[in-house]
This record gives C-alpha cells, sequence and structure tokens, in this order.
C-alpha cells in the first residue's frame, strides 16, 4: 500500500504539519514518529476543548461513532430533571416546559451541521418515518413520474421505505439500482420522480457529490433525497449550496442525541407547500390548539412533525445540540479530517504488512465518517479489539468500520488503538475460538 500524502486543504488548521516529511518521500513512519507525530498534532489542535463535554470511559478507546456517538456529560442532569418534571409538573409540562416547540429549537440548532438555515429543519421521529414522509412528498410533487433511483448497496431500511412505496403505490413505481455515482447520474432521466441515496455508503465509507448529483437530477425534472445518517456531525454537508431537495438523516450517531435518539428532515423551502406530507397528524396542523377534525398543514416544515414530540429523547438531544452552538461546524469538519486521516496514515504504516487493507477512499472528499479495511479474521478481531478495550464495528463479508467521533477522539486515541490493533494481529490472538462469535 502506498501512504497517503498531505492534504493542503489542512493547511492552517492545526499548527503541525499533518504528514511529516519523510512521508512526501514514501518513507513508512516507525512506531515512534506516529507518536510523536499524534502529540504533536493534539497539542496544535484548537477546538480540542470540545472533547471535555463529553463522557469518556478510561482505558476505552470507541470508534464506534457511526452507530451510537458518545455522551455528552450534561445528559444525566438533563434526564433526572426530565424524571422531575415527571414527577411535579405532569401534564403542566406541556405549558411550563417547551417539550413542544422542542422539535424546532432542536432543528435549529442541528441546521448548521447540515448547512441550512433557521426553520428549515425539524427533528422527529426516526430515520425510516421521515424517509417515509420526504419520499411520499417528493412523488406527490412529481405526480407524472414513476422511477426512483436508488443505490444497490444502500442500507437496507432505506430500500425498505422504496419497496413500500413500490408495492401499495396508486402508480406503478419502478425502483432503478444502480452501483456508483456515475451510474446514478447516467440513470436521470425525464420518467424518474426522484433519487434516494446514502450520502455515505453505510459499509464502504465512501461519500458522494451531493451537489454533482442534484444538479444532474434538477437537469431532468428529478428530486433528490439524501439519508445523511452516516456523515452528518463528522463530514461537510452543505444543502443551500449543493441545491438539496430533501435531507433526511439519524441524530444518535455523529452528533450524539443518544440510543435511539430522534431523526431530523430538511426540506428545500420552495418544496415544503407544493404537497402535504404522506403521514399527517396533529402536530403538523397549523394550529395543534385549534383541535380541528380537518387537517390544515402547518405553511412550514412543520407540517412534517406527525406526532407527539418524544420528550424524554429530546431532552437528551439539547445537550449534544448546544455543545454544537459553541463551535463552528466548519472546525468540526477539519477535526475530523485530521483525525481521519491520521488514522488512515497510521493504519498503514503499522498493520498494512499483517494483511489490513483500507478499502474506503483514500481522499478524505470522497469518505464519510468512518473509515473501512478489511483484515484476515475481521469480524474476530473485532470482538478481540472489544477485549482490549476499543470498540469498532463489523459488516458481513470481512468490512471492519472505525467510526471516527471529531467531538470525543484524540490523534493519541487513534495512535493507541492501531497499536492495539497491530498487537492483535501479529499475535494472531484473534484465532481464538472464543472470539468466533461475532456481534453486531
Amino acid at each position: 500500500m502506498q501512504p497517503n500524502h498531505r492534504s493542503s486543504e489542512l493547511t492552517g488548521y492545526f499548527k503541525y504539519e499533518t504528514f511529516p516529511r519523510g512521508m512526501e518521500t514514501g518513507m513508512m513512519l516507525d512506531k515512534t514518529d506516529l507518536a510523536k507525530e499524534a502529540r504533536a498534532l493534539d497539542a496544535g489542535d484548537r477546538i480540542a476543548s470540545i472533547c471535555s463535554h463529553y463522557e469518556q470511559p478510561k482505558g476505552w478507546i470507541f470508534f464506534d461513532a457511526n452507530s451510537v456517538g458518545p455522551a455528552p456529560k450534561s445528559a444525566r442532569d438533563a434526564a433526572n430533571g426530565l424524571v422531575d418534571d415527571w414527577v411535579n409538573l405532569r401534564r403542566r409540562g406541556w405549558a411550563e416546559r417547551d417539550w413542544v416547540d422542542m422539535p424546532s429549537i432542536l432543528g435549529d440548532r442541528i441546521a448548521p451541521m447540515i448547512g441550512a438555515g433557521p426553520g428549515e429543519v425539524v427533528v422527529c421521529d426516526n430515520t425510516t418515518v421521515n424517509l417515509y414522509k420526504a419520499t411520499g412528498h417528493a412523488l406527490a410533487v412529481n405526480s407524472d413520474r414513476a422511477t426512483i433511483v436508488t443505490q444497490a448497496e444502500n442500507f437496507p431500511t432505506d430500500l425498505h421505505v422504496l419497496q413500500g412505496f413500490e408495492r401499495f403505490s396508486d402508480r406503478a413505481i419502478e425502483i432503478r439500482r444502480v452501483d456508483t455515482e456515475d451510474e446514478a447520474i447516467a440513470a436521470m432521466d425525464e420518467t424518474v420522480a426522484l433519487g434516494s441515496f446514502s450520502h455515505v455508503g453505510y459499509k464502504s465509507g465512501v461519500r458522494w457529490d451531493m451537489a454533482k448529483v442534484n444538479a444532474a437530477a434538477h437537469d431532468r425534472g428529478a428530486l433528490v433525497l439524501w439519508d445523511v445518517s452516516h456523515s452528518a456531525g463528522a463530514v461537510p454537508i452543505d444543502v443551500q449550496a449543493s441545491d438539496a431537495d430533501y435531507i433526511v438523516g439519524c441524530g444518535y450517531k455523529y452528533l450524539s442525541t443518544g440510543p435511539g435518539g430522534p431523526a431530523y428532515v430538511y426540506v428545500r423551502p420552495d418544496l415544503v407547500e407544493k404537497a402535504w406530507p404522506p403521514m399527517c397528524g396533529w402536530m403538523g396542523h397549523a394550529d395543534i390548539y385549534a383541535f380541528s377534525g380537518e387537517y390544515v398543514p402547518h405553511a412550514g416544515i412543520k407540517r412534517f412533525i406527525s406526532g407527539t414530540p418524544m420528550v424524554g429523547a429530546n431532552a437528551i438531544a439539547l445537550c449534544a445540540a448546544d455543545i454544537y452552538a459553541n463551535y463552528d461546524p466548519k472546525d468540526i469538519w477539519e477535526r475530523h479530517r485530521s483525525l481521519s486521516e491520521f488514522f488512515v496514515r497510521a493504519l498503514e504504516a503499522m498493520c498494512g504488512e499483517y494483511g489490513v487493507e483500507i478499502t474506503s477512499p483514500m481522499n478524505h472528499g470522497r469518505r464519510g465518517g468512518h473509515v473501512s479495511f478489511r483484515a484476515p479474521g475481521a469480524g474476530s478481531v473485532v470482538e478481540a479489539l472489544i477485549d482490549a478495550k476499543v470498540v469498532s464495528s463489523f459488516r458481513k463479508p470481512d468490512s471492519i468500520r472505525f467510526g471516527i467521533s471529531p467531538t470525543a477522539l484524540s490523534h493519541h486515541d487513534i495512535y493507541e488503538a492501531v497499536r492495539r490493533l497491530r498487537e492483535i494481529m501479529v499475535s494472531e490472538i484473534w484465532k481464538d475460538p472464543k472470539y468466533e462469535k461475532v456481534s453486531v
């Protein structure tokens, strides 16, 4: 494997050059050099303080932010405060707390992380439900078309939602599956109502060019729905600059809204009022306190809220959302870039000779929040890593995924995790029968 070279886009963000001189001439760094570099990168990290807001269990290194992000330290008090309100306020909580307005409050907090503006995002329900809402809305807007283009290896729930429309729609929906970004662009024609894509492949970590795909779709009159679950909070997303139509994502990955935390939905403002959402509910009504038997949709994005807000989940989600308010999203994205590029280089330098092979794009601009790689006995390696207090994830048949949190990891954490991985590969302890059973 060839070492990755320094990206000029990082220049000026960290005080220390990300790729030392030895790498520029193709020389592999030894472990001592990498350890020194990690310390230097951490010393030059101007938003290293962001990590202090999150719980960090001693000795453990978590690389599963692509599954469940780290817990804000304030989450414990928020959960206790919610129980106090439940005990003492009961129904008065709807009037004396922000329970009803929290989908919009959270939406405005999260909006900068995807390049959206105030009043353009609501936090509600889960990813699958919001995918359904966005898909149905898009099909209503493009009511004279019946083709949906999607990735063959899109996340299963994204595909299942589309299959539901294929089976139950009142028109003959055709799902056209593609493998690559270029194939998706080529598939856009006058029959396509919607392109439904994951911004980042959940196995490979491949990131698609949102602006490029949107432009190609719009040229043919198609709309595009993006699932940004594996990118938002880690890598750049700009819904306005890319002219995105629909954005849906879960909050519990890099955005750290807690296990099973609420999802969010963005709809391009000029599209919102072109159709009703397919899931109408009283919280999306123009006047929720009118208790009208006739549905009148809210004039803006709030029409995509359906039922009662998830008060408990929202209280915890607000803890993470409040942290983001203190940091520029660009700084968070750049921090992720430095962490992930250091991981790629360390992994190659320390583990490449033991059969580890990076399968995610080497170019950070084409990679999402996690880095995927192959290794002999991949599933068993992930289990052995847990015993070494390093948590990652495995996806069949042979993909190990390290989800790199820009809010909870240091460069030294990355170095130490790769060092532990190297020990597992050198010793071949992963071959122990106790690691045969692989967890999700």
